[in-house]
């Protein structure tokens, strides 16, 4: 063979290796990324979670309030009605 050859071939598989250890280290920060997304995606899971919680909560409480304020009202309101002219 040829140095010239030689020179070639030799290129090509220092070219392939770096190609490859490139890839695999590209790997290993797309898995690193993949984690951490992961993790931060349970993360906001668990706080969507408290927030529904919360507003059931706060859905309830004010349902009570609803219930409360309309008893309130049909107490003034009754309580404020003129008697009907009396029965002969």
């Amino acid at each position: 063979m040829s140095p010239e050859l030689i020179a070639i071939v030799a290129v090509g598989i220092m070219l392939a290796g770096i190609v490859l250890r490139g890839q695999r280290t590209l790997g290993d920060r797309i898995d690193g990324v993949e984690k951490s997304l992961n993790a931060l995606m349970d993360r906001l899971e668990a706080r969507m979670d408290g927030f529904q919680e919360e507003l059931r909560e706060i859905r309830d409480r004010l349902s009570r309030l609803e219930g409360k304020m309309d008893f309130l009202e049909g107490y003034i309101v009754r309580r404020n009605e003129h008697p009907g002219a009396p029965a002969e």
